[in-house]
């Protein structure tokens, strides 16, 4: 809100207009039930914010978090609205989520919140109303359960009501790694205007989910230092340098980024930096 008055002064806008940007369209809220693997049911809060279609359908993630509240989602479905109108892309803002954390799901209890999600808010979305997409702890699989979910619920066939799903459903090439390359494409802009040399150039990457280890992994091969990864269980920090490549198949393995060549909170800085 504070943004948003501040930015109302420099436009100038009128406050019938500014009044139109503070609140959300629709507040879509529903308590999802969900069987655990133990037999057992339990209620996870879920949500799905519309902020503003005047530009066209509401278009924004749904994350899986602890902190996936309706505030935190109202105020990313703002955000939504403001970046499709800033570059000019024909939708509109929302977001969604489900307050809960699936690092303590297994894959098939995160598959029935994914499915119960979109059974839910199916009478809310849809390829002319709103899509969602991935967001935090959420990917192209669960993209994949959603759609098959919504299209069950709707009888009707709809590729189109959701982005990020897999390609054999109808995604697009480069989806998975979009957000990463346009961070790594500003960075790059930044560099060039500052007169910069990349390969003399450190970087710390702090997250790698999706998004962390691409951007990592791209400025990896355009000749940055990567010094440091962390994601929510540890970090790794080399000052020669680490293989991004490596700590994924390390994080992968074992779930922990600092299966790379530690053990406990010792880590070989020699081996680290090697391939």
């Amino acid at each position: 809100m504070e943004r948003l008055e501040h930015a109302s002064e420099l436009l100038e806008l009128t406050e019938s207009q500014v009044a139109a940007l503070r609140e959300p369209v629709h507040i879509a809220q529903e308590s999802l039930e969900v069987m655990r693997d133990d037999g057992t049911k339990e209620t996870l809060p879920a949500y799905r914010v519309q902020f503003n279609n005047a530009r066209g359908p509401y278009k924004g993630g749904i994350r899986f978090h602890p902190a996936a509240n309706l505030d935190e989602v109202k105020s990313l479905a703002a955000a939504m609205a403001i970046k499709c109108a800033v570059v000019d892309i024909p939708l509109g803002g929302g977001k969604g989520g489900v307050q809960f954390n699936p690092k303590e799901y297994s894959r098939a209890e995160i598959e029935r919140v994914a499915r119960a999600w979109a059974r839910a808010f199916a009478p809310v979305i849809g390829i002319d109303k709103d899509i969602p997409a991935p967001d935090v702890y959420t990917n192209a699989e669960i993209m994949g359960y959603m759609l098959d979910e919504y299209e069950k619920t709707v009888g009707k066939s709809e590729a189109g009501m959701i982005t990020g799903k897999p390609l054999a459903l109808g995604g697009i090439v480069g989806r998975d790694t979009a957000t990463a390359q346009g961070g790594a494409y500003v960075l790059d802009e930044i560099v060039r205007a500052l007169d910069l040399d990349p390969t003399k150039l450190r970087v710390a990457v702090q997250g790698f989910g999706n998004a962390g280890f691409h951007i990592a992994r791209i400025l990896h091969g355009l000749g940055y230092t990567i010094v440091g990864l962390s994601d929510s269980k540890g970090a790794l920090m080399s000052q020669t340098g680490l293989d991004p490549e490596a700590a994924y198949r390390a994080k992968h393995e074992s779930d922990v980024i600092t299966a790379l060549y530690c053990s406990g909170t010792v880590c070989d800085e020699e081996r680290l930096s090697r391939d």
